[in-house]
């Protein structure tokens, strides 16, 4: 933790007063407005492939505001258009046949976006991945088209499934900064490159990332107020938990609840004990990692003694899990930044490097406590 750190926590606190604040943005170069192909793809077409949290309410639209929310199309044809809704802040990653392209800024309203173009007969993959937070904007995906004669493919699924909970941190709330002292925009944050995607990765496993900035486990402006919904700006928007079943759920919350005082021990162990005992219900079959850091310390705020008093919080809620004979519940703590060996991101934050440090902490505890073997071979 420093003293910059509440910067941050002020910013998040905004909410989508984030997004209002923003000019809206033209799509980045190379993506083609407005030019039509001849097959049309539906939203609800059972190909679509799409992995988070998406609201499919109405058959014409997808609606999805989480970071790392993605959709896969797996097509024969040489284009691939999308057309998405947007409020023009917002930033996409385009992974086309695994070659990640530039990053996709989407115009305020509706739009097409030529993804892929004159591409080599046979089949192709194209990935988008929603690379800002929520309170950035939700997104809207009405569809895809495709070339003359392109017929839309089953997607094969990936082999695990990985669930996130947190805050700016695992957003990736300015992974891509220069440095401490560049302040937010969605320019510079990338969930894509947060430890839980790169993890995911690791293991050829679907990721869903549900993390806003400057929320807290209790007492105020909550992660599990707003963890059930699908749309998480709107309250009657429940989400379905049976579409989605996370082997591995991490929770990284402590950071803000820590910045200004430590909250009450009785109050936020029992909080927390609360969220876990929901998840478990939902996800039975479960590991779950309770995780502390990296923006932590014990020098800030002074005398508080922050670090080790949250570790001592969350490591009761582990014990007391135990306890009731849970025993795939876990402590993980990621080693505090540095910022003069590898660099700060915006505010403070946790730079890409750091990111790929806290992923190997969290590679290394998958392999060791579910046996997931690393695809490149070189973990197990």
């Amino acid at each position: 933790m420093n003293r910059f750190h509440w910067l941050l926590v002020l910013i998040g606190m905004l909410g989508s007063s984030i997004a209002g604040n923003l000019c809206a943005s033209a799509a980045e170069p190379g993506y083609a407005i407005d030019q039509p192909l001849p097959v049309e793809i539906s939203p609800a077409d059972a190909n679509v492939r799409h992995v988070g949290r998406f609201d499919a309410s109405d058959a014409k639209q997808l609606k999805y505001a989480w970071p790392a929310s993605a959709i896969t199309l797996h097509f024969t044809g040489s284009s691939l258009n999308m057309k998405l809704t947007d409020n023009g802040n917002n930033r996409h990653e385009v992974i086309v046949d695994g070659k990640i392209g530039p990053v996709l800024v989407p115009k305020a309203g509706t739009h097409l976006y030529r993804l892929a173009g004159d591409l080599s007969p046979g089949e192709h993959t194209v990935t988008l991945i929603k690379r800002t937070e929520a309170n950035v904007g939700t997104v809207g995906f009405d569809g895809a088209q495709l070339g003359e004669g392109g017929k839309l493919l089953p997607v094969k699924p990936a082999a695990h499934r990985i669930e996130v909970i947190g805050d700016s941190i695992s957003c990736g709330y300015g992974n891509e900064g220069a440095n401490q002292n560049e302040h937010f925009s969605p320019a510079t944050e990338n969930a894509c490159e947060t430890y839980g995607a790169i993890t995911a990765r690791a293991f050829d496993a679907d990721f869903v990332d549900i993390a806003w900035s400057g929320r807290k486990m209790w007492p105020n402006f909550t992660i599990p107020e707003i963890y059930d919904r699908t749309l998480p700006d709107k309250s009657d928007s429940k989400w379905d938990f049976d579409a989605y079943k996370p082997e591995v759920i991490l929770i990284n919350l402590a950071t803000n609840d820590f910045g200004q005082g430590n909250p009450d021990e009785e109050g936020w162990v029992k909080a927390y004990e609360q969220f876990v005992a929901h998840l478990r219900a939902k996800n039975p079959d479960a590991t779950i990692y309770l995780a502390l850091g990296p923006m932590m310390s014990d020098g800030w705020p002074k005398g508080q003694m922050a670090l080790s008093t949250a570790r001592k919080y969350i490591n009761r809620v582990v014990s007391d899990r135990a306890a009731k004979g849970d025993m795939r519940v876990h402590f993980l703590e990621f080693k505090p930044q540095d910022a003069n060996k590898d660099g700060l991101g915006s505010d403070w934050h946790p730079n890409v490097k750091t990111h790929q440090l806290m992923a190997d902490v969290f590679i290394e505890a998958i392999a060791r406590d579910l046996k997931w073997k690393h695809i490149d071979g070189a973990k197990e």
